[in-house]
């Protein structure tokens, strides 16, 4: 009789002499021989088994406990979602006041003209100012030229007053460059801000279908997708070839394109591939790091990670093609 005949003999046996609302364990050993019992011995706690009814059909499986290694690898992956998802909550949160704020790409740019406007006209006071202060530092150095010529001294008075001059005409100069700098930086935020309105425009349907799918998103493995800019690596640079690589892989468009966050949208067809990258700093004293998340369709309730053959491959080739390892 082999082993497995005999332990579904001893089972057969076992039900037959318990009561109908008994409960029974079911576990192997080191050897691997099937074990039942009533009770779970120490020994079998922490591996798998399983509890069985008084059919003998199995109610509850128990795998294997975990190790410190992948508590700590789950841990650290939880620690990087939630950081991810806050990143993506403060995405949505300007998404939605830019929308609220403008209705059409015109308002935009109205917007930025309007501020821009603004500048200039206080530009055009500060050289009218300028003109002004250097025609009244001319008639000041004119005024101690005469005195010196009669070799009279010039009073300290007469001193402080060019002086004062020379830092007025300095300082609306310096205002004049801040201000330039400012316009500068209106003209490339209102560009972002046109950018992301027509992309978000576009993408109306997709983020309703993103909002009702979220709880489906299922990641990867970290060890494989996180790269930590520690000094050896150039942030940018890497950030840049990981956005690289996931457009490339990616089977679905873009949702998400910031200087910290790039998504794609979530998957629909059962072989679609959405990409998450993230630049996160997982502790205000820790390196910035560079996360990626492969998500695929959610197949059954039970599913935790996207495990087809592709998302393996994406996952295990991140790191060597960001970071040019061989």
């Amino acid at each position: 009789m082999t082993s497995m005949r005999f332990g579904f003999f001893v089972l057969l046996l076992f039900l037959a002499i318990q009561p109908a609302s008994a409960r029974l364990y079911k576990w192997v050993d080191e050897a691997g021989n099937v074990h039942y019992s009533d009770k779970l011995p120490p020994s079998a706690i922490r591996k798998p088994h399983a509890k069985l009814d008084s059919r003998g059909l199995v109610i509850e499986e128990t795998g294997r406990a975990k190790t410190p290694e992948e508590i700590a690898r789950e841990e650290e992956l939880r620690r990087l979602r939630e950081k991810q998802q806050r990143q993506l909550e403060e995405q949505k949160a300007r998404d939605k006041v830019l929308l609220n704020t403008f209705r059409s790409e015109d308002d935009i740019l109205l917007a930025r003209d309007g501020k821009l406007a603004t500048y200039d006209a206080q530009i055009r006071i500060a050289y009218t100012n300028i003109e002004r202060l250097k025609a009244w530092l001319e008639t000041q150095k004119k005024k101690a030229a005469a005195l010196e010529r009669k070799g009279r001294k010039i009073p300290a008075k007469l001193l402080k007053e060019i002086e004062n001059t020379r830092h007025q005409i300095k300082a609306n100069y310096e205002s004049i460059l801040r201000q330039e700098k400012d316009k500068e930086f209106i003209r490339k935020k209102y560009a972002a801000d046109l950018a992301r309105f027509r992309e978000l425009k576009e993408l109306k349907t997709a983020q309703a279908e993103n909002e009702k799918n979220t709880g489906q998103k299922r990641y990867d493995a970290i060890v494989e997708t996180v790269i930590v800019c520690d000094g050896k690596v150039d942030c940018d640079r890497a950030w840049e070839r990981a956005k690289k690589y996931a457009r490339k892989h990616a089977t679905t468009r873009t949702y998400v394109d910031t200087r910290k966050m790039f998504m794609t949208q979530p998957p629909k067809e059962k072989t679609d591939l959405s990409i998450t990258v993230s630049r996160l700093r997982p502790e205000p004293d820790k390196p910035e790091i560079i996360f990626m998340d492969v998500a695929c369709r959610k197949q059954v309730a039970s599913d935790t990670w996207c495990e087809t053959e592709e998302a393996r491959k994406i996952r295990n080739e991140f790191r060597r093609h960001v970071l040019g390892e061989k």
